[in-house]
């Protein structure tokens, strides 16, 4: 891999985070609202990484029924356990996410 492919895949990467941040910021107050939970509550981090995780891997796997679907192709489509890449991506958004809300939550001294 030479550099301008490094290159082009940190700022690949930099965008994923920045979109499972947004996302994440999204869940967390959306079940932190409804439930009443604050933002670096576990139950709340929990649901919110099992949601967005469960969200993003099903996604993919019916991109990929779609994309059999259209080549006419008669290969079964595994649903496998999400990789590890986008586990820890998920879990460092959704901890960023829920840092940011939770600085925005405190009281100026």
């Amino acid at each position: 891999m030479g550099p301008g492919a490094a290159l082009l895949a940190l700022l690949a990467l930099v965008v994923w985070i920045v979109i499972l941040v947004w996302l994440s910021e999204r869940i967390l107050r959306f079940v932190g609202v409804r439930s009443g939970w604050g933002p670096l509550d576990p139950r709340n981090l929990a649901i919110s990484l099992v949601l967005l995780t469960s969200a993003i891997h099903f996604g993919n796997y019916l991109l990929d029924l779609l994309e059999r679907a259209l080549r006419g192709a008669s290969y079964a489509v595994p649903l496998t356990v999400p990789s590890a890449f986008l586990i820890g991506s998920v879990a460092i958004g959704v901890g960023i996410a829920a840092v940011r809300w939770q600085r925005r939550q405190r009281p100026e001294d």
